[in-house]
Order: structure tokens, then C-alpha cells, then sequence
């Protein structure tokens, strides 16, 4: 639903797709968030009403613990410390391609929204930054 959809300009996103392969388009419900940031905005999905605008992906043969890992690390996720960590990864039920649900894992925002964050009603990411005229996060942060 993010900057970790392919086609997003961070290196995390080209990485993982070459390990991913598309189900399709998908929603799940929530409440969609932007935040803003020195590097540009990035999504905050929290549970609410609403539906949240995404693609499935299914991991191919060749992803790993280690790439599970590196999509934690950049989305704040800290197994070991869930308290502390920006996003938590968690299991959420979507609606794929064929209308039916099915289970997924998503990043959902584990904190109170910053100061400057603004609704996304439409639910979704790109859509609403192309809208806003906004750039996306372009995952920086990663070291």
C-alpha cells in the first residue's frame, strides 16, 4: 500500500521485487495516513474504517529470512522490540484480485500520528501524492 509497492524509487523496493511475485491488486480495511518527512511522505495504516488500496505479493523461492529481515529494518520493525518499533508487521485479512479473502501480512503504524500527518480517504498512497503533488519517501533512511 506503500513505498514498498514496485515501481517506488528506494532501493528496499527494488530488492524485494526481484524476490516477489505479483497476485494483484488487493484491499484491506483500515484507516490510511500520510506522513510527512524531510525526504519526502510515506503511508501510516492504522486499523479503522476504510478501505486501503494495495497490491499482494507472494514471496518466490529465493526470498529468505534475511530478506524478511531487511523489509523489517526498513519499515522500523523490530521483532525483538515491538514497543519500540515505528511499524509492527501483522497479520491483516485482504481481498485480492478475485474478490475473495484471504490472509496477509501488512506494516501497521505503532505510534500516535505526527504533527503535519493528513487522512488519505481515498485509500490510497500514490494516488493521493499524485493528487497532493507530493514525493514519496524515497527509503533514505536505509544504511
Amino acid at each position: 500500500y506503500g513505498t514498498l509497492l514496485a515501481g517506488s524509487d528506494n532501493p528496499v523496493a527494488r530488492f524485494v521485487h526481484e524476490k516477489l511475485g505479483l497476485v494483484g491488486p488487493a484491499t484491506a480495511s483500515g484507516a490510511l495516513h500520510g506522513v510527512p518527512d524531510p525526504e519526502g511522505w510515506y503511508p501510516a495504516l492504522l486499523p479503522g474504517e476504510g478501505e486501503v488500496h494495495g497490491r499482494l505479493y507472494a514471496a518466490g523461492e529465493s526470498f529468505t529470512a534475511a530478506d524478511l529481515a531487511r523489509l523489517d529494518a526498513y519499515e522500523d520493525f523490530d521483532p525483538a522490540r515491538p514497543e519500540a518499533s515505528l511499524y509492527l508487521r501483522l497479520p491483516v485479512a485482504v481481498r485480492g484480485p478475485d474478490g475473495a479473502e484471504q490472509a496477509a501480512q501488512a506494516y501497521v503504524f505503532n505510534r500516535p500520528l505526527p504533527d503535519g500527518a493528513r487522512p488519505i480517504p481515498e485509500g490510497d498512497f500514490r494516488a493521493w501524492l499524485d493528487g497532493q503533488g507530493l514525493a514519496q519517501f524515497r527509503g533514505l533512511r536505509e544504511s
